[in-house]
């Protein structure tokens, strides 16, 4: 089997796994702590989110660019990122945990965020960002179904009334510890079959400086995408934020197909800058092509289907987080285009250019998320976050189109609109007949927005032959 579809099949498979994994802790726990406990652990995961932002800095991907390039020695460029990434993650968490014994006065809700802070240690030395650059995906693979494997044990044995709640973010701990090790072991294995020995840390503060503009691109990316757990959770009642966060988290899980196409597509683009624009152009607007026209085939699936998902799978306290799932779908669609042109231009070394279109989008979804509208926060936010995907679009193309040509009228928005036609066909045949229309959605969906494109012969030959 050739390299490409053996990591992709490696790749997908354990992010299928791991988002499967997920899924199921995430019923589990729904059913055992209903809408209120939901919203409690929303408002934990979205502190922790916060927490990643300045213990990371930018730095995973800064490491994962140069591993990819190959410039730098591994052991350097490992103690070059693990060094400021510990030294931050230590100073998060105790500024973090300082402002919520403040700022917080409910003890449960406080507890929780401060465990879920502590899963930054193990994180800063999780390795996933280096055998994403080394192209070592089936390690990188391992790494992560362990982790969420271990965390689904530690849920089942640990968590059995509402009264564990704090045992859930415990679980989230030891995952990260589990994955950390099962990596860095396979890291110690890696320098003792190239004959290299661990080297002191340096250049703490260049490196820190180094991925500055990563890192507040970031903080702008999680400051939006958090920010609705936190504002429904000071401003609206627990269940409330409950219902959004599992239609959020089914949308995490949809978001596999972003996370595979990043861990593939970032060190193959970072390759083709160097080759030059010619090849960069070819490769950004065949990859554009397919990304368009899976996203929207996805994101009908998905919209036909959750009528039916979340009853059946979360309970019937959870119905109305169907309507939410709609509304995110449409969230869910731009990220991953939008993932073809964030990654284009960091592989470019234009990450000030992608930092300036984050800038853009959240004014875009704090001016949304803030319109005195009788609109509920649940439907509001997804508007906001569909706002923030569209401004940091347009900033996006804008600039890269003075690099490389591109034809967004008919890669992006004539797709767009054979979606919207397809889903005004099937939505009337779904209430009366659900497994059926999706079937047939299925068949045809794909096939036309491949069409609508702009999908070629070629293009196809040039998948096999990647794939063959």
């Amino acid at each position: 089997m050739k390299p490409l579809p053996r990591h992709v099949l490696s790749l997908t498979s354990s992010e299928l796994m791991g988002r499967i994994l997920s899924f199921f802790a995430v019923a589990y726990v729904a059913r055992k702590l209903g809408p209120a406990g939901m919203g409690t652990l929303a408002f934990g995961t979205a502190i922790l989110a916060y927490g990643s932002i300045f213990a990371d800095a930018g730095l995973p991907i800064l490491g994962t660019r140069s591993a990819a390039a190959g410039d730098e020695d591994l052991n350097s460029l490992v103690k070059r990122i693990l060094s400021p990434r510990l030294f931050l993650s230590v100073a998060t968490i105790v500024a973090g945990s300082a402002v919520l014994f403040v700022g917080i006065k409910d003890s449960t809700t406080r507890n929780v965020a401060i465990i879920y802070l502590l899963t930054l240690i193990p994180s800063a030395v999780i390795l996933d960002w280096l055998f994403q650059g080394l192209k070592s995906i089936t390690t990188l693979a391992m790494g992560r179904i362990l982790g969420m494997v271990a965390y689904l044990l530690f849920v089942i044995f640990l968590v059995s009334e509402k009264g564990d709640i704090v045992f859930v973010p415990v679980a989230w701990v030891a995952g990260a510890i589990a994955q950390a090790l099962f990596l860095w072991t396979a890291y110690r294995r890696l320098n003792r079959a190239r004959g290299q020995t661990l080297t002191s840390p340096r250049g703490l503060w260049g490196t820190i400086q180094q991925g500055v503009p990563l890192g507040i691109a970031t903080l702008i990316s999680q400051v939006v995408i958090q920010f609705p757990f936190i504002y429904m959770a000071l401003f609206s009642s627990a269940r409330i934020t409950g219902i959004y966060s599992v239609a959020f988290r089914v949308i995490v899980l949809m978001l596999i197909v972003d996370r595979v196409f990043y861990t593939l597509f970032f060190p193959a683009i970072s390759e083709s800058f160097k080759e030059g624009m010619v090849s960069l152009a070819r490769k950004f607007d065949r990859t554009l092509k397919f990304v368009s026209a899976g996203a929207l085939g996805v994101g009908i699936l998905a919209i036909l289907a959750s009528r039916s998902i979340f009853p059946a799978i979360f309970g019937s306290e959870f119905t109305d987080s169907s309507a939410v799932f709609q509304f995110l779908v449409v969230y869910f669609i731009l990220t991953v285009i939008n993932s073809t042109f964030t990654f284009t231009l960091i592989g470019a070394e234009k990450e000030i250019v992608y930092t300036r279109s984050l800038a853009v989008g959240g004014v875009g979804f704090f001016a949304i998320m803030f319109l005195p509208v009788p609109v509920p926060l649940t439907l509001l936010a997804p508007l906001a976050l569909t706002v923030f995907q569209t401004f940091s679009f347009m900033v996006m193309s804008r600039a890269l189109q003075t690099i490389i040509p591109l034809s967004l009228f008919r890669r992006i928005f004539v797709p767009i609109l054979t979606a919207i036609g397809l889903l005004l066909l099937f939505t009337p045949w779904e209430r009366e007949g659900p497994l059926p229309t999706l079937v047939v959605a299925l068949i045809v969906s794909f096939p036309l927005l491949a069409f609508a494109s702009g999908v070629k012969r070629e293009d196809l030959h040039e998948l096999r032959r990647l794939f063959v």
